[in-house]
């Protein structure tokens, strides 16, 4: 399996423009793909609706969407209707179906007033080997202690993987009042995360945060990748594809794709025999 994340910047490119064709061709391919900064109907963006956006140009894939920023529109901007939100966060599309999904706030550390709010976009997706957990996720930028109550929330999430976890509950009796309509949906062990963590590779933070203890497993070091790579200029390889235990054996192959130019990320690459 062939999976991607990519902080698309809410499609603007290093030249300025704004371009999600240019994103969608940049991860066009993956079976797996994780965004972060996805925006719907903001000014900045020209009121798009990138998510719709996005599903449309990326038409062979099942999609999620897990906004962390959800405000009302302010009137008097063309095009805005009175109930549109304007929402920024995180998307995941699949090639195979996405039989459930979740959207897992993260903690906002002691600078409440000052940093927003982040999250995990949790997705099951039905791949031919069996069900899987992925993520996309985005670490605040400001504060290495709030990151580590992020990274620490997430890998409890992860470690605490149980078949009551699952969407009803474990505990409703077949076709009670009408909500189960097929079989549950698993919450299978093996997972992997993808975003921008905000965490340089060649940090002291990287060490402390992503070690051995952590659970979770860096696929650019298991497939023997250096570190002092970037994956956003002038910042480092920031951004992240993650394993648990299970899946440590499978890594074939990581990369970054240089020539992308939709963002001021470039999209993070992952092979996976699965």
């Amino acid at each position: 399996m062939r999976f991607v994340t990519y902080n698309v910047h809410y499609g603007q490119g290093r030249d300025g423009r704004f371009d999600l064709d240019r994103i969608a061709a940049a991860v066009d391919g993956a079976d797996v793909i994780a965004l972060q900064e996805v925006e719907r109907f903001w000014p900045r963006s020209g009121h798009t609706d990138q998510v719709q956006t996005l599903a449309k140009l990326l038409p062979e894939h099942w999609w999620v969407y897990g906004p962390n920023i959800d405000l009302a529109s302010p009137m008097g901007f063309p095009g805005e209707a009175a109930d549109r939100r304007r929402q920024f966060g995180n998307m995941l599309l699949s090639r195979w179906p996405i039989a459930s999904s979740r959207n897992v706030p993260l903690p906002r550390g002691a600078r409440v007033g000052r940093t927003m709010q982040r999250g995990a976009l949790e997705g099951i997706v039905d791949a031919p080997s069996g069900p899987l957990r992925v993520y996309s996720t985005h670490f605040d930028y400001r504060s290495a202690d709030t990151r580590a109550l992020q990274f620490e929330m997430l890998s409890s999430w992860l470690a605490a993987a149980d078949p009551a976890d699952a969407p009803w509950a474990g505990d409703h009796p077949d076709g009670a009042d009408g909500w189960l309509v097929g079989d549950e949906p698993p919450i299978p062990q093996r997972a992997v995360v993808m975003g921008d963590l905000n965490i340089a590779a060649n940090s002291a933070e990287y060490d402390r945060t992503l070690g051995a203890s952590s659970g979770l497993h860096d696929a650019w070091v298991l497939a023997g990748g250096a570190r002092d790579v970037e994956s956003k200029h002038g910042s480092g390889r920031i951004d992240h594809v993650l394993v648990t235990a299970g899946l440590t054996g499978a890594v074939r192959r990581v990369w970054i794709d240089d020539a992308a130019a939709g963002s001021d990320h470039q999209p993070l690459w992952a092979d996976l025999e699965l």
